[in-house]
């Protein structure tokens, strides 16, 4: 497939800075080597939009086939941080990325249907630089074909960490978020996406004169540190709100690890499965 004023040679400004000032973060490496490390997930430079990025799934299937549909993003780092772990060292990088162009090259609005990209990578030492311990380059949040922003690093084993963050989109007047949580597994990254909120205040069957009320009901996340479960914390949700004809104050759920799973959400939790 050939994609028109794309380019495989030249990095972007923007990564060029990102990846700059990982170097003077880490005070070990040259930058160069993390770039070198980045470059064959991110292989595409777009000219006209002067941005380095990847043709990748967008979030979107086709009905019929259920084959994804694709999209060029325009990628960026989000967040980047050295951690001292058991292990030593490890680099946990996180990416994001908007659609920005067609597998031609041109630009494109963004739309409703495509989500945006998000890929986690964490590297461990290799000589004088770095080298890929677990990645998943190619995973999904963010509306809109925009990517999701503002990730936290935060520990969810003794000495393991991962990536969290809070998804939200809404359709026909029903929003809903999701925490999207993004942690080391073997080469790879598990993906775990916990029910965070749901209401439908925007739809027109509720709220009004006459009709019934509205759904309404949002969690708080800790990671409970006091206790492993298969090697990772256990997460704590508590739940306020109201879905119905029941009311939630301070209800308190526990989410634990499974193998080759991730964080599980019970039966019973009110808000799983709302996405």
């Amino acid at each position: 497939m050939a994609y028109a004023k794309l380019c495989r040679s030249t990095i972007s400004l923007r990564l060029l800075f990102s990846f700059g000032s990982l170097g003077f973060a880490t005070h070990t490496i040259a930058a160069d080597s993390v770039m070198d490390v980045l470059k064959p997930y991110y292989p595409l430079y777009n000219e006209a939009l002067q941005c380095h990025g990847v043709i990748a799934p967008s979030g979107s299937v086709n009905g019929v086939t259920n084959e994804p549909y694709m999209a060029g993003y325009c990628i960026d780092i989000d967040r980047q941080k050295v951690i001292d772990t058991d292990e030593g060292k490890r680099l946990y990088i996180l990416i994001t990325g908007d659609v920005s162009f067609d597998e031609n090259g041109e630009k494109v609005l963004h739309g409703h249907a495509s989500s945006g990209l998000v890929g986690m990578f964490v590297l461990k030492p290799k000589n004088e630089g770095w080298q890929v311990e677990s990645a998943n380059p190619y995973m999904n949040a963010g509306s809109s074909g925009y990517g999701l922003g503002g990730w936290d690093l935060k520990q969810f084993a003794p000495s393991t960490w991962g990536f969290m963050n809070e998804h939200s989109d809404t359709h026909q007047g029903y929003t809903s978020t999701s925490f999207v949580i993004l942690t080391p597994k073997g080469r790879g990254i598990m993906e775990n996406w916990i029910g965070a909120g749901f209401n439908s205040d925007g739809s027109d069957s509720c709220g009004g004169q006459g009709q019934r009320r509205c759904n309404d009901r949002s969690a708080d996340l800790a990671i409970d540190t006091s206790k492993t479960v298969n090697g990772f914390y256990p997460l704590k949700l508590t739940i306020n709100g109201y879905n119905k004809g029941k009311n939630y104050k301070d209800s308190v759920y526990y989410l634990k690890y499974r193998k080759d799973k991730g964080y599980i959400q019970p039966d019973n939790y009110p808000l799983k499965d709302i996405y």
